[in-house]
C-alpha cells in the first residue's frame, strides 16, 4: 500500500531534522576524495573530526556507506544512491546563496505595471519609454492611473508594480520614498478672464468653474481636507476621463484645473496656457514612489525605479533624497 504524506508530515522533515548539515558536507568530501585525510584537508578540519561525523552518519542512516577497501573508501549502493541526491542539494543551495549575477536589462522580459497620480505621466512617461526601450527592448511598460490617496489593493495584488503620487499615507508594508517637492499652481488659458492674476486667494476659488477626473468623483480630495478648517471649499463642476485631455478642455472653454508647476510648464511649452499661484494651504505637495517589500530585492524592480529616479531628476532637476513618507498609524 502506497503510503500519503500530508503537508504537515513535509513541513516537519523528520529525516532532514535528524541530519547535521556539516555531516552532510563531510559525506560529499569523503565520496569525492574516498580519503579521511584527504576530506579532513578539503574542509579543514582534523582527521578525527571526519571520522566522528562519518560514525554519526553511519549510526543515523544505519549503513556503513563508505567502507575501506585495499587503504581506500569504497561506497555502498546506499552511499552511491544518497551522493546523487545530496550532490543536487547542495549545488542548489550553494547556488541560492551566492550573489546574486549582474542584471543585464538586455535579457529582461515581461510587463512593468506602474501607476501614476497627479499628472506625473506627463512628466516621466516619455522620457522613461525611451530609456527602457533602449536598454530592455522586449520589456512591456504599463501605466495605469493613480488618484488621489494612496490605495495599496494593487499593489498588494501585484496588478502594480510602481505607484508614484501625492500619498499622504502608506502603511508600513510597502516601501516607500520621497521623489521630490513642489507646488500646485492653477491652470487655465492665456484667453480666461482672470489669465492676468499672479495669484488666486481663497475667495477666487469659489469664483472659478473647476473640473478634476472621474475617478475623484464622489471621493474625499487633498483639497477637502486642507480646506476644511478654513471653512472653504473648491467645488468641481465637471470630471474628465482622463489626464490627457485637460490642455484641450482649457482652451475651448473657462474651466480651469490644478496640477503640479512641474507638469504645468510642460503643458505651457506645447498650448497657450498660464499658471496662476494657488492661495497657500494648497501649495505646497511632494511626490512619492511606493512598491511592495516582495518586490524590493527583484533586479528587474530595482533597476527601473532607479532609471525612473534618474528621470525624474533630469526632468526636475532635484536631487532624489530618498527618505520615507508619512507612515499610516
Amino acid at each position: 500500500m502506497t503510503t500519503r504524506h500530508t503537508l504537515t508530515d513535509r513541513a516537519k522533515l523528520p529525516n532532514l531534522r535528524r541530519m547535521d548539515m556539516n555531516a552532510l558536507l563531510t559525506f560529499d568530501a569523503l565520496m569525492k576524495t574516498r580519503s579521511a585525510t584527504a576530506a579532513a584537508a578539503l574542509l579543514h578540519k582534523t582527521q578525527p573530526a571526519i571520522s566522528r561525523e562519518l560514525a554519526r552518519l553511519r549510526r543515523t542512516l544505519d549503513d556503513p556507506l563508505l567502507v575501506v577497501t585495499k587503504g581506500r573508501f569504497t561506497p555502498t549502493e546506499r552511499a552511491l544512491e544518497l551522493h546523487a541526491v545530496v550532490r543536487d542539494a547542495l549545488d542548489r543551495i550553494e547556488h541560492a546563496l551566492s550573489p546574486p549575477e549582474a542584471f543585464d536589462p538586455a535579457g529582461a522580459t515581461g510587463t512593468i505595471n506602474i501607476g501614476t497620480g497627479a499628472h506625473i505621466e506627463l512628466l516621466l512617461g516619455a522620457p522613461l519609454l525611451q530609456r527602457l526601450r533602449a536598454a530592455a527592448p522586449r520589456l512591456v511598460v504599463r501605466f495605469q492611473s493613480v488618484h488621489g490617496d494612496f490605495i495599496p489593493d494593487d499593489l498588494d495584488a501585484e496588478r502594480m508594480d510602481i505607484a508614484i503620487g501625492l500619498f499622504s499615507e502608506v502603511p508600513r508594508r510597502f516601501h516607500a520614498m520621497r521623489l521630490f517637492a513642489d507646488r500646485r499652481v492653477c491652470l487655465l488659458s492665456a484667453a480666461h478672464p482672470m489669465a492676468r492674476r499672479k495669484r488666486l486667494s481663497l475667495d477666487d476659488l469659489e469664483r472659478i468653474k473647476w473640473f478634476a477626473f472621474a475617478q475623484m468623483y464622489g471621493r474625499p480630495t487633498n483639497f477637502d481636507r486642507l480646506l476644511k478648517p478654513r471653512h472653504r471649499d473648491l467645488a468641481f463642476s465637471a470630471y474628465l476621463s482622463g489626464f490627457g485631455i485637460t490642455p484641450y478642455v482649457l482652451l475651448e472653454t473657462d474651466y480651469a484645473t490644478t496640477l503640479p508647476a512641474c507638469v504645468a510648464e510642460v503643458h505651457q511649452r506645447h498650448f497657450p496656457l498660464v499658471s496662476i499661484e494657488l492661495p497657500e494651504p494648497l501649495r505646497d505637495i511632494e511626490f512619492f514612489m511606493v512598491w511592495s517589500k516582495r518586490q524590493h530585492t527583484s533586479p528587474l524592480h530595482t533597476w527601473v525605479r532607479g532609471e525612473i529616479l534618474r528621470v525624474l531628476e533630469e526632468r526636475t532637476g532635484a536631487a532624489i533624497p530618498g527618505n520615507s513618507p508619512p507612515r499610516k498609524r
